[in-house]
C-alpha cells in the first residue's frame, strides 16, 4: 500500500513538473535537414579541401528549389584532365546537384588551382583567377553560366579581373578556414526571363 502510494505521489510531482515544449508560431518542430551534398573530389584528391555552401535565390532574394546545377572545376594544378590541361568538357572533377527547398546545396572538393599559362586578355597577358564553373537551369528563369572566384585570389586587384566580376555579375566566394578545410558561402541570383512583347 504505502509503496502504490509513493509511486502515485512521483507521478503526481513530475507531473507537475512538466513543461510543455510548443514551437513558437510559424517555427517548425522540427530540425532541419542537411542541404543536398555533391562530393566533386573524391577524399583521396590531392588538394586543399573545400566546402561550398550554396543558396540559390531569385531578385526578391527568396529561395529557388530544384536548381538544377552543373559544376566542374580544375585539380589543384589548374587542369581539368590528366592527359588535356585545358579539355574543360572532359573535367573530371564535375557533378550534377539539385537544390532542395529551401534553394540549399552544398559542393564537396578541393579547392581548384588556377590555370598553368596566362593568357592574351585586355592588351596584355594575364593568368586567369582559379574559379569553379556552374551552369543553372531552373524552370520560370534563365539560366545561368557562371565561374565563381575566391575573395581572397590576389589577382582579383587587377581592375580587369574586378570589372569582370561586376560586369557578368560572377559570383565571389568568401572564405574561412575550420581546421583544414576552406568553407566558402556562395549566393547564386536567377533572374526571369523579360515577358514577350
Amino acid at each position: 500500500m504505502r509503496t502504490a502510494a509513493r509511486r502515485a505521489a512521483a507521478i503526481a510531482i513530475v507531473a507537475a513538473c512538466a513543461v510543455a515544449v510548443v514551437p513558437a508560431a510559424g517555427a517548425s518542430s522540427a530540425v532541419a535537414a542537411p542541404a543536398p551534398s555533391l562530393a566533386i573530389a573524391p577524399a583521396t584528391e590531392p588538394g586543399r579541401r573545400l566546402v561550398v555552401e550554396g543558396t540559390v535565390v531569385d531578385d526578391r532574394g527568396r529561395p529557388v528549389p530544384q536548381v538544377r546545377l552543373y559544376v566542374y572545376q580544375t585539380d589543384a594544378t589548374g587542369a581539368y584532365t590528366r592527359t588535356r590541361a585545358m579539355d574543360e568538357p572532359h573535367a573530371r572533377l564535375s557533378g550534377r546537384i539539385e537544390t532542395d527547398s529551401a534553394g540549399r546545396f552544398e559542393l564537396r572538393t578541393i579547392r581548384p588551382g588556377a590555370y598553368r599559362t596566362a593568357l592574351e586578355l585586355g592588351g596584355r597577358m594575364r593568368h586567369i583567377p582559379a574559379h569553379i564553373h556552374m551552369y543553372t537551369q531552373a524552370a520560370g528563369f534563365a539560366e545561368r553560366r557562371l565561374q565563381a572566384v575566391f575573395a581572397d585570389d590576389t589577382l582579383l586587384a587587377d581592375p580587369y579581373w574586378a570589372d569582370w566580376v561586376r560586369r557578368l555579375g560572377q559570383p565571389v566566394l568568401a572564405v574561412s578556414v575550420r581546421g583544414d578545410t576552406t568553407v566558402a558561402a556562395l549566393r547564386i541570383v536567377l533572374h526571369r526571363p523579360p515577358a514577350p512583347r
